[in-house]
């Protein structure tokens, strides 16, 4: 509908963010009732929530999702004595949304509100299973995935060995699977991801001593909606602790409870009022366009402009059916800005999303096929393919040339006949 450009790519996660704050803006008046706002404005001026609007991912929609179950849940189940149905069907539906965006990750905050009810509200916690709710989480959450399975048995592998056994237990992935990751990758992505507001919160509070003391005295005391945000946020943070896969933008979704929390001790703050607070947001966001500014001229080993002008120093692509990356997570950013397809081909291994699948055997029945094709590969994988496609009888490799990508040399080839 918008054609193939940075605006469409960018605008599913720009409405994302909208979302997300009108939704922050509705859980407040729950858990902020004395200042609803200020957890929509903490959320849209800290530089996380804004770095996972501008970075094409699908991040940005698994927080919205998440945020709605979570507002439809509260809606449902602690605004008023009795279960709202309706609110409890849509926050399934969010669910599956969730689900079908990102996998079992995009369950956590379920699993903390579910332990949460098991350990403080058994009764709720058996009305929250409803039958209509359930079903509709299952066909929105796994319809997906099984045309993907029925497609290709082997992608069944793939879900549950690479995307959810190898991110939790093993260093598959090679993403920051050290002891210490959590500190390196998570504590930078709070403390400037969520500044200035934490500090300012912890000035509301006293103190850091006196905000840890307050938090364990309220918890102590049975504050309901304060123990919902911290099972909200630190269940699943301590769940991306624990997994051997780490990254920044795992944990976006978390500041949405953490904005929550911040805006707790804030709202009753005399001294953060009127003109103060509106110096604070303004500078906060005068800063975050800046910081934006200067980040477009960030160079990127990743950044799919940079590839696809080195590609068309190489190639037309116009004048090939598509680029195939053979053995190796393909750009798909590269759509964006070359006129033709973008695929991935796997060797005698399954491991990428996406990618077609082909036995050794059977790689020369795959070259054969009438489709001009321009294959990428690491050099290190250069000679492995050479030798593949000169067992096909008839068959011809050449070097067309080639370019750097996210620390590595891609060389281009393509297979005379």
């Amino acid at each position: 509908v918008l054609g193939s450009n940075e605006w469409a790519a960018r605008l599913p996660n720009a409405l994302a963010f909208i979302g997300t704050g009108l939704l922050v803006f509705g859980l407040g008046r729950r858990f902020c009732p004395a200042r609803p706002w200020l957890p929509a404005v903490i959320y849209a001026l800290s530089l996380a929530p804004v770095l996972g609007a501008n970075v094409v991912s699908t991040d940005a929609l698994l927080t919205f999702f998440e945020a709605a179950a979570m507002y439809a849940f509260v809606r449902a189940c602690l605004d008023q004595g009795e279960v709202d149905r309706r609110w409890l069907r849509i926050m399934w539906l969010a669910w599956g949304l969730a689900f079908m965006t990102k996998g079992p990750p995009g369950l956590l905050p379920l699993l903390a509100m579910i332990v949460m009810l098991g350990f403080h509200d058994r009764r709720a916690l058996a009305r929250l299973f409803d039958p209509i709710g359930l079903a509709t989480f299952a066909v929105v959450g796994f319809t997906w995935f099984a045309i993907l399975i029925a497609q290709e048995p082997d992608r069944l592998g793939y879900f549950v060995g690479y995307e959810v056994y190898d991110r939790v237990f093993t260093s598959a992935h090679d993403r920051n699977a050290e002891w210490y990751a959590p500190f390196q990758i998570f504590g930078p992505m709070f403390l400037l991801g969520s500044l200035p507001w934490w500090i300012l919160a912890l000035g509301a509070a006293g103190g850091p001593r006196k905000a840890w003391s307050t938090f364990r005295a309220k918890l102590g005391a049975g504050d309901r909606d304060l123990r919902l945000l911290a099972w909200w946020f630190l269940l699943p943070l301590t769940i991306f602790s624990l997994a051997q896969s780490r990254l920044q933008l795992y944990v976006l979704p978390l500041f949405v409870p953490l904005s929550l929390l911040l805006a707790r001790p804030l709202a009753s703050w005399s001294w953060l009022g009127g003109r103060r607070l509106v110096v604070v947001a303004a500078v906060t966001g005068i800063a975050l366009i800046s910081l934006k500014g200067f980040a477009g001229h960030v160079k990127s080993e990743r950044d799919s402009r940079d590839m696809a002008r080195a590609i068309e120093t190489i190639i037309d692509p116009r004048s090939v059916d598509g680029i195939v990356f053979v053995n190796m997570r393909p750009f798909y950013g590269l759509n964006v800005y070359l006129d033709t397809n973008i695929e991935g081909v796997q060797i005698n291994e399954t491991r990428w999303d996406y990618s077609k699948f082909v036995a050794e055997e059977d790689l020369c029945s795959e070259l054969a096929g009438p489709e001009k094709y321009v294959y990428a590969l690491k050099e290190s994988k250069v000679e492995r393919f050479r030798e593949g496609v000169l067992r096909c009888e008839g068959m011809q490799p050449e070097l067309l040339g080639h370019f750097d990508a996210d620390g590595n040399q891609i060389a281009l080839f393509t297979v005379r006949q």
